[in-house]
């Protein structure tokens, strides 16, 4: 539902002549070679990060096994259905409970969170002459202040926290097994919420964003002859990663690419511009990760994925 009200919004205000007037193919090897590496690096930097919210429970190959079920099923599933796809897979192969698995899922989503409002400041920082420079950095300033206060709550007060849920779910009526499993994903969460825990892995969420993803950006561009600054993309991943986080249509249809035109009249561009880009940006990302994990999932449906 949320997709489809951006798609509409879309579809009535974007002038569907210019996006098309706007694309011009520079489609090369050398360029399809580039984007390729440089996403198999952002694959390759999610692995790492999972395996450090692990604590290097999960090995090397299986890790790097999971981000591509995340990243390919976050792009055919709804809401984020990758995710938990991978919460799954890596349950099976490590002895850590479910639970246990759940939690550093919404510690890395905490990382995701603070990582990218750094990148809004960044954006901010970088491009002062806008107008709307003081948004964006107004926006990033509230939004890593919220997340940072409900890190350390969830870090400090996770006993309470858990107290009140298990009385909710006893208000309910709801099994007990329920009750002890959100306790686990609780107390757990708090023990990974640490400032030890968090540190390595944000600082390499937000390297990937503003190399890896910042040129991965620009590249796209490149392909469908929509020039982008180095400036220009850390605002236009700010905006696009924002509207990918928010529940939608498998891959975020309709919320990033809404939000990738919003960061373009930002920049006081062509809205088809960013229409253009954001298309282009999906359909590549959802190729080269859609693919692989669909490969993958058919062997793990049929149980010829070696359990590593």
């Amino acid at each position: 539902m949320v997709s489809l009200i951006f798609v509409f919004v879309l579809a009535n205000r974007i002038e569907w002549r210019d996006a098309f007037r706007v694309m011009e193919f520079g489609i090369s090897p050398g360029r399809v070679a580039l984007f390729l590496l440089l996403t198999s690096a952002i694959a390759f930097v999610y692995a790492l990060r999972w395996r450090l919210l692990l604590n290097f429970k999960l090995g090397a190959m299986a890790s790097f096994t999971a981000s591509i079920i995340g990243l390919g099923g976050n792009m055919l599933l709804p809401a984020r259905g990758g995710d938990f796809l991978r919460v799954y897979y890596s349950g099976q192969r490590v002895e850590i409970p479910y639970a246990g698995v759940f939690s550093r899922l919404v510690v890395e989503k905490f990382v995701d969170l603070l990582t990218i409002f750094l990148v809004g400041f960044l954006a901010a920082v970088l491009n002062r002459s806008l107008d709307s420079n003081d948004y964006i950095l107004y926006f990033s300033v509230v939004g890593f202040a919220g997340t940072l206060l409900g890190a350390i709550g969830l870090r400090f007060f996770s006993k309470q926290l858990s107290a009140v849920a298990s009385r909710l779910l006893r208000l309910l009526k709801l099994s007990s097994v329920a009750g002890k499993g959100v306790e686990r994903v609780l107390f757990d969460m708090g023990r990974g919420l640490s400032i030890s825990a968090i540190a390595l892995p944000s600082l390499l969420t937000l390297s990937m964003w503003v190399s890896l993803y910042a040129w991965t950006y620009i590249l796209a561009g490149r392909i469908v002859g929509v020039s982008l600054s180095y400036d220009e993309s850390i605002v236009v991943l700010f905006a696009g990663a924002l509207g990918l986080m928010i529940p939608a249509a498998p891959s975020g249809v309709g919320t990033f690419h809404a939000s990738i035109v919003s960061a373009f009249i930002l920049l006081g561009r062509p809205s088809s511009e960013g229409l253009v880009l954001a298309t282009a940006i999906h359909f590549l990302f959802l190729v080269i990760y859609a693919v692989p994990a669909l490969m993958i999932g058919c062997q793990w449906r049929f149980g010829r994925l070696a359990i590593r």
